[in-house]
């Protein structure tokens, strides 16, 4: 069914019951993981053939998630780095009073354990679990910036791209941080949907969380939320269905506390 040569790469299964190990021949790789790998930011840069000579000398790991399962739990030490290949993955803060709070969602050809393993204890400082039914393509961090592996010129871009990659993450936080900074759970709510419709370019957008996912992103109660969304709603102000929002006085210019 397959053409040589052979590449190694491993498929496993979470799932006792049908636990699976094997190596996948090239037509396997370039028919289901390198077309679902290609567009993540980690290898922006790189032709096919590089890719083909990562997959061949890295062995990535192709692991599968039912929804609620843990990816990577809090404080793990991580090794490796995962490019979702199918689903999304919600990355969740647990505290040491039992609250939760929502960091980030990440979805298909994002990457998960990158601040982890670029860390000085390479352990993960949240959560991240499947919102769905889930398959994420791990590299070990270490073999991928291996320059006598890959060579130089594939290390140093790959180097270049987690760079970047770094630098988005850190300016999300600080989307966050702007959030969570104002004093009224409005003002909190208009900043992240201002953020959300500036970056997106129109007043209609979906922000892909639920309300109850909502309440954590935002360090909410829920009652709280709903109450001042409907109120919100009555005074024109915004819009919303499920997780699809309108704001109703979409100004880019404008301050979420002067709407």
């Amino acid at each position: 069914m397959c053409n040589t040569p052979v590449f190694p790469y491993v498929v496993e299964s979470n799932d006792v019951k049908s636990s699976k190990k094997w190596r996948c021949r090239q037509g396997d790789i370039m028919n289901l993981d390198v077309r679902a790998i290609w567009d993540s930011a980690l290898f922006k840069g790189l032709s096919n053939r590089e890719l083909e000579l990562i997959c061949g000398s890295v062995s990535p790991v192709l692991k599968t998630y039912e929804k609620n399962e843990t990816v990577i739990g809090q404080g793990d030490v991580v090794k490796s780095i995962g490019i979702i290949k199918e689903g999304v993955i919600t990355g969740t803060k647990y505290h040491y009073d039992g609250t939760a709070q929502i960091i980030k969602i990440l979805k298909e050809t994002e990457i998960v354990g990158l601040e982890a393993v670029s860390s000085t204890f390479c352990t993960s400082p949240c959560m991240l679990s499947a919102d769905t039914d889930c398959q994420v393509v791990f590299f070990a961090y270490k073999r991928l910036l291996d320059r006598d592996l890959l060579g130089v010129s594939i290390r140093d871009r790959i180097y270049d791209n987690l760079i970047n990659i770094l630098s988005d993450e850190s300016i999300k936080m600080m989307y966050k941080i702007d959030t969570l900074s104002k004093r009224t759970l409005r003002e909190r709510i208009l900043t992240y949907l201002s953020i959300i419709g500036e970056k997106r370019g129109k007043k209609t957008f979906d922000i892909g969380m639920t309300q109850e996912r909502f309440v954590q992103y935002l360090c909410a109660n829920r009652s709280a939320l709903s109450r001042e969304l409907n109120a919100m709603r009555r005074e024109h102000i915004i819009d919303f269905k499920r997780t699809t929002y309108t704001i109703l006085d979409f100004d880019e210019k404008k301050d979420p506390a002067e709407r």
